[in-house]
């Protein structure tokens, strides 16, 4: 209906405007296409610009020439009442970002499993630049109360995870330190007091930290025999401002360093702030916060090292751009501060890209150096070298404590809390977690999987392969995976591996698992999710295609979806982070106040009561704490992700593609009994011709260093990352002579005619097996080690090509260094001697790419400024202009 407003509205007639000449009109078309380009590429740039030391997805530097920090665990001892207790954290120097363990013995047994009543420890990370430790107001602690006093349904004291100091006329602190001033509502809260001095609110949680972002553990539980552990998350100034961990500070001698931070532990007893025995206090439980100074007193504390975050190569070195699969990412990171100083210490990037855009940018005419795990399809005027640099495997890393259900026995409820080390997984229960098919993996009220278990613990065929699990209850969790939402070439090796099993094949095409050839009588007769039934295999994706929502009467239009249930992690690194974090990433909590109303992000799963699993890589896994599930390969074993079930895969690989030499496939269906079954091997790979002869220099100055420093096990600048097997000498003589041939033939474009189907990754190595007429041995004969580590000190054969057919010679086993750590080897040709490093390196920014973004925000900025101006203006320009134009035509007339 259009009332009289409506209709006066409708009447009025807006003044014409003066018309824009077309010169200064675009098309709507390339106005469209203008603003599709800028947006496309505005993450590309984003992903691989420099931010600067804290912006987002900022990488850590390592430190260099520090001391190798897998001898850095430190032990400190309690005093007084807790003079027995001995705290152990695993690792205190080299510190990025990162999961650490904390491990103690000679406590007193937490009383209650059901509970935390007494006797239990508190750890908080601090800052502070006193010898002595840090004070209150430095430490990051009380962000957990949001969820409430205690774990999950472990009951705790009122504000024993909180700032909060006084407690009421019945609780008074023995030490009678002056309280700090209370707010309006009259509570006194310890203040938190930010590394900078910055601002902050007074409270539990304040700007700076809160229940999604702290690291704090208000509760961990001593066992019967006195010991107990936890992984504690050590965090940067990137994840900490507050704290400011890691930031980059010079010492009196001018060496750039990492700010150092403090672990501290809050043992606690028996007894109140006053004396008086828990027994006493409210609910038979110690009520008082850590914080409290006469709890704060027994504190013990361990100093903690950092990696300097931010770039400290040599300024205006040649930048030489990186990029690639995720798989490489741990590995070049760790490595870029060193390859820095190396040969001739050019500046190396990394830019992480789906794999498909490697292999794109590969054959671009400008390659770069890319990282990727299968190579590009073959092509008639360019060949690629290629050199494996980094072994390591894809995993379903989990974060899962002991969790008893109402009717166990006493036995399984007194290891509430623990850390569950051990998970397998065949390729059936991996295809019901990534189909959906587990009711906590979708929803309990969607009709697709009504007749299924809730998630593993309730699976019978899940019990069989793990009878540790029996009477344990997972209620809400383990029904799915965090899983990354870029395509990828390891998930479609996910999926391969699914699809090679005979029993996952006949369960996604519907057939119950107590059904069929496969199926067994004592399961639950579950059925693959009806929307992934018959999913062609294998696929580069982790589909999420029930499209199931929860409707709600209070909010019809806001109906609870799959999305927001079970989200997509951004990559394998932000999964992995999150399970050691119990956190789902999931967002169910319904925020009526929010403009407009929303489903927000929930909080982590309280401590003691999480149980998480992502899909990651092993390097990943291995930083942040996760332990790694043992996945049944083609000849029946469970086998963990452990360097040597990595270099038994990389010793069953089969032939690669055809016209693609010096490249092996993974073999899902490979019988070796060894072998881990989700092994990846990344390969670097470039276009030498394609190459200027100084870029040749350097990467091959990269691959030489990925071919021998970079794969000595460590957590330094330089080192391999753990999570990643040390190469086989027979891939590293490979690479050893892709980097020779990289660093020989940049440049070097092949005569009109030439062959385009030449070897890569070198014909031979220096014990030399000449390649065939039709194309390289894919892995030339190995040569003494002389270098780096390798597993179980022996070498595995790289299978050929399919067009040159005949596999490596095994390599002797390499001579044991007589420290333990390898020597490093003499250069060889075209490789450049590798040195030790001092820091990070900015990310690579793709070639011109990077003033695309700049060009378009100018325009953009040009465009809104002078947008409201020239109706206002061009009236007034208009008959200048038109003057002008007349007397051009006037001169043109006079010529």
């Amino acid at each position: 209906m259009r009332g009289p407003l409506t209709r006066r509205l409708r009447t009025v007639r807006m003044p014409r405007m003066p018309r824009i000449p077309r010169m200064l009109r675009t098309p709507p078309r390339l106005r469209l296409a203008l603003g599709a380009l800028c947006l496309a590429l505005l993450p590309v740039v984003a992903a691989t610009g420099p931010l600067g030391a804290f912006g987002p997805g900022a990488q850590h530097a390592y430190a260099a020439d520090g001391p190798v920090a897998d001898g850095s665990e430190a032990t400190v001892t309690g005093s007084g009442e807790f003079a027995t207790l001995k705290v152990t954290v695993s690792q205190t120097r080299n510190l990025v970002d990162q999961v650490v363990k904390v491990s103690w013995t000679g406590g007193a047994p937490t009383v209650s499993d059901t509970a935390y009543a007494a006797n239990y420890l508190q750890i908080m990370q601090c800052w502070g630049d006193a010898a002595t430790g840090p004070t209150t107001d430095q430490c990051q602690f009380g962000g957990s109360s949001a969820l409430g006093a205690g774990a999950g349904n472990q009951a705790a004291g009122a504000y024993t995870n909180s700032r909060q100091l006084n407690y009421g006329d019945r609780l008074k602190d023995a030490e009678n330190q002056p309280l700090p001033p209370p707010t309006p509502s009259g509570i006194s809260f310890a203040p938190f007091r930010t590394v900078a001095d910055d601002p902050v609110s007074p409270g539990n949680w304040n700007e700076f930290f809160d229940v999604n972002s702290t690291n704090e553990v208000p509760y961990a539980r001593t066992n019967a025999r006195g010991t107990g552990e936890v992984w504690f998350e050590t965090q940067t100034a990137i994840e900490a401002p507050g704290l400011g961990c890691g930031a980059a500070v010079r010492d009196p001698q001018g060496a750039t360093t990492g700010r150092g931070c403090w672990l501290v532990v809050v043992p606690r007893g028996t007894a109140e702030i006053d004396g008086s025995p828990y027994t006493g206090q409210s609910g038979g439980q110690l009520q008082s916060s850590p914080l409290s100074p006469a709890n704060w007193k027994h504190r013990l504390v361990v100093p903690l090292g950092f990696e300097p975050l931010g770039s400290f190569c040599p300024i205006g070195a040649e930048e030489r751009g990186t990029l690639g699969s995720e798989m490489a990412a741990e590995a070049v990171t760790r490595w870029q501060p060193a390859l820095c100083q190396t040969g001739g210490k050019a500046i190396y990037g990394y830019a992480q890209v789906p794999d498909e855009t490697a292999r794109v940018k590969l054959l671009s005419g400008a390659p770069g150096l890319v990282f990727l795990g299968r190579p590009a399809a073959p092509a008639e005027t360019r060949t690629p070298v290629y050199a494996p640099v980094a072994l390591s495997g894809i995993t379903i890393g989990y974060f899962i404590e002991s969790q008893a259900g109402f009717g166990a026995p006493d036995e399984v409820k007194a290891r509430n809390g623990t850390r569950l080390g051990s998970l397998r997984l065949t390729p059936r229960l991996v295809a019901k977690l990534l189909t959906e098919s587990y009711k906590d993996g979708n929803s309990r009220f969607a009709e697709s999987t009504a007749k299924n278990p809730e998630n593993l613990g309730r699976d019978p065929e899940f019990i069989r392969h793990n009878p540790d699990y029996t009477g344990l209850d997972f209620g809400g969790k383990l029904g799915d995976a965090l899983v990354p939402q870029p395509l990828a070439d390891t998930t479609r090796q996910l999926w391969e591996w699914v699809a090679q099993d005979a029993a996952a094949r006949e369960f996604l095409t519907g057939v119950p698992d107590n059904a069929g050839t496969h199926g067994d009588r004592a399961y639950a007769g579950m059925a693959v999710n009806p929307h992934y039934k018959d999913l062609a295999l294998p696929v580069d994706s982790f589909p999420k295609s029930d499209p199931y929502c929860q409707p709600f009467d209070d909010r019809p239009s806001f109906p609870l979806c799959i999305q927001d249930k079970h989200p997509y992690a951004s990559d394998m690194h932000a999964a992995a982070r999150a399970a050691s974090r119990g956190d789902t990433l999931a967002r169910t909590s319904w925020d009526a106040t929010a403009t407009p109303p929303a489903y927000k992000k929930d909080p982590p799963q309280p401590a003691g009561a999480r149980a998480v699993l992502a899909v990651t890589d092993t390097a990943t896994a291995d930083r942040y704490g996760l332990v790694r599930a043992e996945l049944l390969n083609a000849a029946g074993r469970f086998v963990a992700p452990e360097p040597a079930g990595l270099i038994a895969a990389a010793g069953a690989r089969k032939a690669g593609p055809d016209g693609v030499s010096g490249v092996s496939s993974p073999d899902p269906a490979a019988k070796d009994p060894a072998a881990y079954p989700l092994t990846v091997l990344t390969y670097a790979a470039t276009v030498p011709a394609d190459l200027t002869v100084a870029e040749g220099k350097d990467y091959g100055s990269l691959l030489a260093y990925a071919a021998d420093r970079g794969q000595t096990p460590g957590v330094a600048a330089g080192t391999l990352p753990h999570g990643y097997a040390p190469l086989p000498e027979a891939l590293r003589a490979q690479t050893r002579e892709a980097a020779r041939k990289v660093t020989a033939e940049a440049g070097k474009k092949p005569a009109p005619g030439g062959s385009a189907g030449a070897e890569a990754g070198g014909a031979t190595a220096s014990g030399g097996t000449s390649a065939t007429a039709g194309g390289s041995v894919g892995g030339a004969a190995a040569a003494p080690g002389s270098g780096g580590s390798t597993a179980t000190g022996g070498s595995a054969p790289v299978p050929g090509s399919a067009a040159g057919g005949a596999a490596a010679a095994a390599a002797p086993p390499a001579a044991p260094g007589t420290s333990g750590t390898p020597a490093a080897p003499a250069a060889t040709a075209g490789q450049a001697p590798a040195a030790r490093a001092t820091g990070d390196t900015p990310r690579w920014v793709v070639g011109a790419i990077r003033h695309v973004l700049l060009i378009c925000l100018v325009v953009g900025a040009l465009a809104a400024f002078a947008g409201p101006l020239l109706p206002r203006f061009w009236p007034r320009l208009l008959p200048h202009l038109r003057a002008l134009r007349a007397g051009a035509a006037h001169r043109d007339e006079g010529r």
